[in-house]
C-alpha cells in the first residue's frame, strides 16, 4: 500500500491552516509507526506545519494523529481524503479522548497507543476488512526494541546547529505518570504508572539515529530515580547535547541534577506551574514544593544547565497579583526562559468534567485549546482580562534589558561561553518576536507565513 502519516498543524481564526518556515520537531509517533511498517509498504511523512499536502496524489492509507489543538485541521485533511475514496486511520490524544467525534471524520480511530496492533491494522485495511476502532488490551512493551524510522520524513525542514548534520531529534525513554494533575491528559493516555525502555535501547537508538543534540519529551526524565541515574550515565562520556522535561519532585534526588549536567543536560522545562501553594493543591499538584523552587533553580544554574520555567494563569485560586509575582520571581532567580500559558480544560481531563459539569467551558472550536486562549469562565478574572494580562505579563518578560540579563546569565554559567552567546542571543529574540505577535514560543514553529 501507498500510506500517508500526516502530523497537522493548527487553525487560526478563520479556520486556516497556519503555516512556519521551520517546524520545531520531527514527529516522534509518526517515525516510531514507520518502524512498524512492514517494508512491503510505500510511505511518507508529512509535517503538515511546513509542508504542503498534495491531495491530488493517490493514497491507499492515510493516518492521522492530533492532539485537541489540531484536531480540526485533522478533520480538514481527513474529509478531503475521504471524498477523493482513500481510506482515513485517526489516533493521538484528541481521538483517543473522544473517539465518536473523531470517527465521523475516519473510517477507523486508534485508542491509545498503536504500537502493538499496528500490523493488524494494515492487513485489515489490506483486505478491505478495517474496524471502526482499534485499542489495545495492554499498554506496549517497551522492552522490545523499536529504532524510529526517519527516512520517509523531511528533515530539512527542521532547525538545526551550524556545521550539524541533523536537527535535535526526539526520543523518548520513559511512558505514563503516576501524579495525575487534573488539567493533564498524559495519564490518560499512557497510563498512571511509569514505564520505561532498557538503557541498551536508548543508546542504540542513539547510535542508529547520529545525531548529537537530542530532545528527550518524556514527561518527567527524572521519575525513577535508579532508571536515570542508569541513563545519565550511559550517556555521559558521549559529547551529546540534550534537553528534557522534569518535575520538581528532582529535589527529592537532587544528585539527578548534578548526573543530568554531566550527561550532557544543557536545559530542562520544569512545571512548576504556579507561585501559590493553593493553586498548586487545587489542581492535585502539591507535590511542588514553592519553597524548593529557588534551591532548585540554584542546583541547576550551578551546574550549567538552564531551567525553563513553566507556568499556568487563571487557577480558581488566582488573582491578578500572580503575574507580577511571576515576573517578580523570574528577575530574582535569573530565569530567562519561562513560558506562560492558559489554564486549559482539555478534553478527557478531569478539569474538563469539572468544569463542563459546573457549565463553564466556552469555545467554539478546538483549535481554540491550545494554551493561549480563555476557554472557560474564570473565577477571579474576566475572560478578557485574563488573556489580556497574560500577553502583557509574558512581553513584560522578554523586555530588551530583561534578554540583555539573560544573555550575560547564560555565558557566566555555560560551559562553552562562545557557543552559549550565540544560542541565547537566537532564542531569546525568537521568544521576544514570538510573544510579542501573541504567537506562543513553544507552539508551531519558526517564521510564521502570513
Amino acid at each position: 500500500m501507498k500510506i500517508l502519516f500526516v502530523y497537522p498543524t493548527k487553525l487560526n481564526a478563520s479556520g486556516e491552516p497556519i503555516k512556519y518556515r521551520k517546524a520545531f520537531l520531527p514527529p516522534l509517533a509518526l517515525a516510531i509507526l514507520d518502524s512498524l511498517t512492514p517494508d512491503k509498504h510505500d510511505v511518507r511523512i508529512i509535517d503538515d506545519i511546513v509542508e504542503n499536502i498534495d491531495f491530488s496524489v493517490h493514497y491507499d492509507l492515510v493516518a492521522i494523529t492530533a492532539m485537541t489543538m489540531q484536531v480540526e485541521r485533522a478533520y480538514q485533511i481527513a474529509d478531503v481524503f475521504r471524498e477523493r475514496g482513500v481510506k482515513v486511520i485517526m489516533g493521538g490524544m484528541h481521538p483517543t479522548v473522544l473517539p465518536q467525534e473523531a470517527k465521523q471524520h475516519a473510517d477507523s480511530v486508534v485508542i491509545g497507543e498503536a504500537d502493538n496492533i499496528w500490523e493488524q491494522i494494515l492487513d485489515d485495511c489490506e483486505n478491505n476488512t478495517l474496524k471502526d476502532f482499534y485499542q489495545d488490551a495492554s499498554f506496549p512493551d517497551l522492552q522490545k526494541p523499536v529504532i524510529p524510522k526517519w527516512d520517509n520524513a523531511n528533515l530539512r525542514v527542521y532547525p538545526k546547529r551550524i556545521g550539524a548534520k541533523l536537527p535535535m531529534m526526539p526520543i523518548f525513554t520513559t511512558r505514563g505518570c503516576p501524579l495525575g494533575c487534573t488539567f493533564c491528559s498524559v495519564t490518560k493516555f499512557f497510563g498512571k504508572s511509569t514505564r520505561v525502555k532498557p538503557v541498551s535501547h536508548v543508546i542504540q537508538e542513539i547510535e542508529s539515529t547520529g545525531a548529537t543534540e537530542y530532545l528527550f519529551v518524556d514527561d518527567n526524565i527524572t521519575c525513577n530515580p535508579d532508571y536515570s541515574r542508569e541513563l545519565f550515565g550511559a550517556l555521559a562520556g558521549r559529547n551529546l547535547n540534550w534537553m528534557s522535561q522534569i518535575s520538581t519532585t528532582v529535589m527529592r534526588n537532587p544528585d539527578l541534577i548534578d548526573l543530568a549536567a554531566k550527561a550532557g543536560c544543557t536545559g530542562v522545562l520544569v512545571g512548576v506551574e504556579s507561585l501559590s501553594q493553593s493553586s498548586l493543591k487545587s489542581v492535585n499538584k502539591g507535590f511542588n514544593k514553592v519553597e524548593q523552587y529557588e534551591e532548585m533553580i540554584g542546583r541547576m544554574h550551578k551546574n550549567g544547565i538552564n531551567p525553563c520555567l513553566s507556568f499556568i494563569f487563571g487557577f480558581d485560586e488566582d488573582t491578578p497579583d500572580q503575574f507580577r509575582h511571576t515576573i517578580e520571581f523570574c528577575r530574582k532567580n535569573k530565569i530567562g526562559y519561562a513560558t506562560f500559558w492558559i489554564l486549559t480544560p482539555l478534553p478527557g481531563t478531569d478539569l474538563f468534567t469539572e468544569m463542563e459539569s459546573e457549565g463553564r467551558i466556552e469555545y467554539d472550536n478546538w483549535s481554540m485549546f491550545d494554551l493561549t486562549n480563555v476557554v472557560f469562565e474564570p473565577k477571579n478574572f474576566s475572560k478578557e482580562q485574563l488573556y489580556e494580562t497574560y500577553w502583557k505579563s509574558y512581553k513584560e518578560l522578554y523586555t530588551t534589558k530583561n534578554i540583555i540579563g539573560t544573555v550575560w546569565h547564560d555565558i557566566r554559567i555555560a560551559k562553552n561561553p562562545i557557543r552559549e552567546f550565540l544560542n541565547s542571543v537566537f532564542v531569546q529574540t525568537y521568544f521576544r518576536r514570538k510573544v510579542y505577535s501573541h504567537d506562543h514560543p513553544l507552539i508551531g514553529g519558526v517564521g510564521i507565513i502570513r
